[in-house]
């Protein structure tokens, strides 16, 4: 016989209370916000009537996915239907059928078998379990057994009821047969590990419009309805999870250490009737207990405070258990319990005394900063992540890190003071491993009032201004050529002091070394100088040790590196990698054929500034190379020169600059929006103080606070637009336009540093003006470049590469791989001689397993973050992981028409203020090439590049392709210059991540990053590009040129980043004209 199950029926109730327990032992929990929504379906199939085949199907194809031999939902379903059966018997009063015993394992919980049990022997009514009316009549049902007093195994007779509870209880705690991750019992130890989905719960499920669901024992104690005995409604702590219970219990707690702190202890004392409350330390906020420091670290929660390692205490306990005792040294607590008086002896109330002392910052701590690592307020108020943590990470605002900003660890996930405190901070403490400390940029005081001399004793400086120590070194022998500490005689070894010959005594001894001719009268020979450029002149005696050279990248640094190193290092083996198959990088010109003749289209940089220093660098290349008959020069009086365009707000407007009249200027700078607040701005900049205590700060915070924020919106934004296609508000003003940071340093004024003359000056510039003081004159071509606005080459940029490609070609030392693949970068010793090994793979056979090839020197031309991923550990070189790039769609369009321009000029840029209607393309800047590069093309014609992307793009996944691309660009073009011609030509490409952005903090990370590469190979790995000093074509070639000079005199200290240790940065100095005073 079918027993009919409905909705909001006690037998529905009853089905529910017993499913959903079984779906927890078996493992069926949904995971999702609710776990009863799998026996809430259950108990509809019921209803509506389907079969114990139907449910056993359903469950096990469409809800579950079972696999065909696993026979869970077949039980089950029999399971259900006999519960069905049993409890239909026990609430409606008809008869249960027959059933057998259920095995151990497959059936439900043992109060539940006990209970088919029992009703097959003696089934009572529903009206026999109703609340009694009579006291007596229920103590006889209790004497005749038929009203349970309990659970059977605890009541009288002889029945063994108690092994076979324990027995099921033993079975359904077994877990030995589930997997290992099975037995992670996130909650009650019931659950299934599958809860990753899991939501937070929003509340006791009683209060989301449910039927009251009360387990059977309380119907049984006279609440058929699911009530209370008395007729009450349940109490939440009889209907509460456990995890409910115990946020109720931290309520509870809560409140009593609240009231707590109403009155003082001396209140307290008062009051002799008065409880203390029991506060447990466990219902504390974060789980902290009271005797534990908040601001200690995780790492210091979870270590044990007798930890030993390696049979020696814990040294940075007990360094920052001093640390955190000499934080709150200050603190005032005169009674144990906290309690405080006044100056007038008066007790105050301890939550007075905290509500008064609590600062606007202490309420802001436990909000996140919105700007988080790019914070640049030095007392902001609100919480940061670490600077060392990845961006983004979930903060434990309860306590902070007893580090501050200066916390290294990428794994902290306490509260942090702002990362503009950090030089403050650190340089306040003292370095914890003077004098022993070993880091050149440790940004940690030392107890010394100046720097060692690198010298030491073999100082021969009269009136040296570093100081000497006395202390005697260590290491005999001492390998160490710099080392400062003093030495006894044959000591030092380092500098091969030994090795030199010597007379001994007064006596003259015959030099060993001198030569002997077979005649007399004839002449001494003079050996054969091998030939050099140009750019070999900046070297003298080749020192170095590199015999086998890894040069990584094929760009024009790269390039260049390995012109460089074979000019000078002739016997030494140079290997070029690079991971496609072209070489040349980010130059990239083609040539286009538009019907009659070809045009170039430079998909990359398109012309070179022959400004001082870094422009002549290249200029002494392009000499050294033969190039001087290919380059085209733009004059200074040309209209690419003196007419350059912003655009804003509807139209263009010509920046102020040569060729046009003070007049006009003045003019210009009063009507147009785009000049606004800039006279009043540059009349109130000298009488702002200058700003102290920051290591760096953004370009648009800078000239927002030294002039106005509408010139950082409107022009400042578009000229690093043209530049660095960045965001104002993210890049660094100390890396990029470092005249600013240092002019507001030293003369508390950037107009005042103007109107003076000043300039910077580097230290490595003055030893390269001395080289060239030196050098001949340059004459002829390369002396009128010199003085040009900008030049490039017949062909486009790209020849450059092209010509420094074939010459690399002509040098025997020298091996170009294309299309490896590095898969690793490590330090190795072999038997006392350190090298790096290099895990290398073809790029078209990925399948293979790496090989290692060890070289003497490596210099890593390729991204920063390109090399972080290949150093082996990574953690080792983690800074260089931290400089983004952008990535900039070029579109190269070419007109038949000459004159469709509506202004002669170099070109135009787009500020970040321009309206959204005005660039919903994302536009960049527009070039007008045909103006600006003159003598490539054979066609007349009207030649433009549009820019797009840049940091608009940022966090973009994908990017238009080139057909969308080329309409955007012909938008651009019509809607700001009113062209709507179609082209002869056009050409589409994507340069992805090809800018690297020197955010703010860019030059304290290279710093680091210097530390780490001399940490990780003492100065066998040398880096060089755009990453890192500049991203213009100058700045790769003078980087390079660096490296290698560093590497020849055998500067193993350098690495590529050593114009960002402290001492190494520029100074203003006065100017005449173009020359340095």
């Amino acid at each position: 016989m079918s027993v009919e199950v409905s909705l909001n029926t006690p037998l529905a109730d009853a089905l529910s209370n017993i499913v959903q327990p079984k779906l927890t032992e078996i493992g069926w929990n949904t995971g999702g916000l609710d776990d009863s929504a799998l026996g809430e379906y259950i108990i509809l199939m019921l209803v509506n009537g389907k079969t114990q085949d139907q449910i056993a199907t359903e469950l096990s194809n469409d809800l579950l996915s079972l696999g065909p031999d696993d026979t869970g939902a077949i039980d089950f379903s029999k399971w259900l239907f006999e519960q069905v059966h049993l409890l239909n018997a026990q609430i409606n009063g008809s008869t249960a059928p027959q059933t057998q015993q259920v095995p151990q394992g497959q059936g439900g919980s043992s109060h539940q078998i006990e209970g088919e049990q029992g009703h097959s022997e003696n089934s009572q009514p529903s009206a026999a379990r109703a609340p009694d009316a009579d006291m007596g009549e229920a103590m006889d049902d209790v004497q005749d057994g038929s009203i349970p007093t309990g659970p059977k195994s605890m009541r009288s007779g002889s029945r063994t009821g108690n092994k076979r509870l324990m027995g099921q209880l033993s079975k359904a705690m077994d877990r030995s047969s589930d997997a290992i991750l099975h037995r992670v019992r996130p909650q009650q130890g019931t659950e299934r590990i599958n809860m990753h989905n899991r939501q937070p719960p929003k509340g006791p499920r009683n209060d989301q419009n449910r039927n009251q669901r009360v387990p059977p024992n309380l119907r049984a104690m006279g609440a058929p309805n699911g009530g209370t005995p008395n007729g009450g409604m349940p109490t939440p702590m009889m209907n509460a999870t456990p995890q409910q219970q115990m946020a109720l219990f931290a309520m509870l707690e809560e409140q009593a250490r609240m009231m707590s702190q109403i009155f003082s202890p001396q209140q307290q004392n008062l009051m002799p009737g008065m409880p203390q409350p029991a506060i447990n330390p466990n219902f504390r906020p974060g789980g902290q207990a009271q005797n534990q420091q908040p601001d200690r670290s995780l790492f210091e929660r979870i270590e044990h405070p007798a930890q030993q390692q390696n049979g020696h205490s814990n040294k940075r306990q007990q360094y920052d258990k001093k640390e955190f005792q000499s934080r709150n040294h200050h603190s005032t607590a005169p009674g144990a319990d906290g309690g405080q008086e006044s100056a007038n002896g008066d007790v105050t109330s301890s939550m007075e005394v905290e509500s008064s002392q609590k600062s606007q910052s202490e309420q802001s701590s436990g909000t996140v900063c919105k700007f988080n690592l790019k914070c640049t307020k030095a007392d902001c108020p609100y919480a940061h992540q670490s600077p060392a943590a990845p961006p983004g990470i979930t903060l434990d605002l309860s306590s902070g890190c007893p580090f501050g900003a200066r916390c290294q660890n990428r794994k902290c996930i306490m509260r942090h003071p702002s990362p503009a405190q950090n030089p403050a901070h650190s340089t306040a403490e003292n370095c914890r491993f003077f004098p022993n400390c070993t880091n050149p940029t440790c940004p940690f005081r030392h107890p010394i009032s100046t720097p060692l001399c690198r010298f030491g004793e073999s100082c021969t400086r009269e009136g040296c201004k570093f100081k000497h120590v006395t202390i005697t070194c260590k290491f005999n022998p001492c390998l160490n050529p710099e080392c400062p500490y003093k030495h006894t005689e044959n000591q030092q070894r380092g500098t091969f002091g030994d090795k030199v010959w010597r007379a001994d005594g007064d006596q003259e001894k015959e030099h060993v070394s001198e030569r002997k001719f077979v005649n007399d009268n004839m002449a001494e020979d003079v050996p054969l100088v091998r030939r050099t450029y140009a750019t070999s002149k900046f070297h003298g005696e080749v020192h170095s040790e590199a015999t086998n050279v890894a040069v990584l990248g094929g760009g024009i640094t790269g390039l260049a590196s390995a012109y460089y190193l074979a000019q000078q290092l002739p016997h030494s083996q140079i290997t070029l990698f690079e991971g496609s198959l072209r070489l040349g990088g980010w130059l990239r010109s083609k040539q286009v054929d538009v019907g009659n003749g070809k045009v170039v289209f430079e998909q990359g940089p398109r012309n070179l500034r022959p400004t001082r220093p870094n422009g002549w660098v290249t200029l002494d290349l392009v000499q050294s190379l033969g190039l001087e008959d290919q380059v085209l020069m733009t004059s200074k009086e040309s209209v690419a020169a003196q007419n350059r365009f912003i655009y804003y707000p509807d139209h263009l407007v010509r920046l102020p600059g040569p060729g046009v009249s003070l007049l006009t200027s003045i003019v210009t700078i009063l009507r147009e929006p785009l000049f606004k607040d800039l006279f009043s701005a540059s009349l109130t900049e000298p009488f702002k103080s200058a700003q102290r205590g920051m290591d760096d700060e953004s370009i648009g915070s800078f000239i927002s606070r030294r002039f106005k924020p509408a010139l950082a919106d409107n022009i400042v934004s578009a000229i690093i637009h043209g530049i660095y296609a960045g965001d104002i508000y993210q890049l660094s003003v100390r890396s990029i336009f470092p005249i600013l940071w240092y002019a507001e340093k030293e003369v508390k004024s950037v107009t005042a540093a103007v109107g003076k003359g000043l300039a910077l000056r580097w230290p490595q510039d003055v030893s390269l003006k001395a080289e060239w003081a030196k050098a001949a004159p340059v004459t002829g071509k390369i002396k009128a470049v010199r003085d040009s606005s900008v030049f490039t080459f017949k062909r486009g940029i790209g020849q450059l590469a092209d010509r420094l490609v074939s010459r690399l070609q002509e040098f025997p030392n020298v091996n170009i791989r294309l299309g490896i693949t590095v898969d690793g970068l490590q330090r190795q010793s072999d038997g006392g001689s350190h090298k790096i090994g290099l895990m290398i793979r073809p790029d078209f056979n990925k399948t293979d397993k790496p090989i290692t090839e060890e070289f003497t020197h490596v210099i890593s031309t390729i991204s920063s973050k390109a090399l972080s991923s290949i150093v082996v550990p990574a953690s080792s070189v983690h800074m260089l992981s931290q400089t983004p790039s952008v990535t900039v769609m070029v579109v190269n369009l070419c007109f038949s028409n000459p004159s469709i321009l509506p202004a002669r000029g170099f070109g135009y840029l787009l500020p970040r203020s321009l309206p959204f209607e005005q660039n919903p393309e994302y536009a960049l800047g527009v070039v007008f090439d045909s103006d600006a590069t003159i003598g490539q093309d054979e066609v007349p014609g009207t030649k433009v590049t549009v820019m797009l992307g840049g940091h608009w793009w940022d966090g973009w996944v994908a990017y238009p392709d080139e057909d969308m691309g080329a309409s955007m660009a012909r938008a651009v073009l019509k809607r700001h210059l009113g062209i709507s011609e179609e082209p002869q030509a056009i050409h589409v490409g994507l340069q992805k991540d090809c800018i690297p952005q020197y955010t703010v903090g860019h030059h304290s990370r290279m710093a680091r990053a210097d530390g780490e590469l001399w940490r990780q190979f003492n100065g066998r790995l040398k880096v060089a590009g755009n990453s890192y000093t500049g991203v213009g074509l100058n700045d790769c070639i003078r980087s390079a040129r660096n490296v290698v000079a560093s590497l020849v005199d055998g500067r193993i200290q350098d690495t590529g980043l050593e114009s960002f240790k402290v001492g190494n940065g520029p100074h203003l100095r006065k100017t005449k004209g173009n020359e340095e005073d």
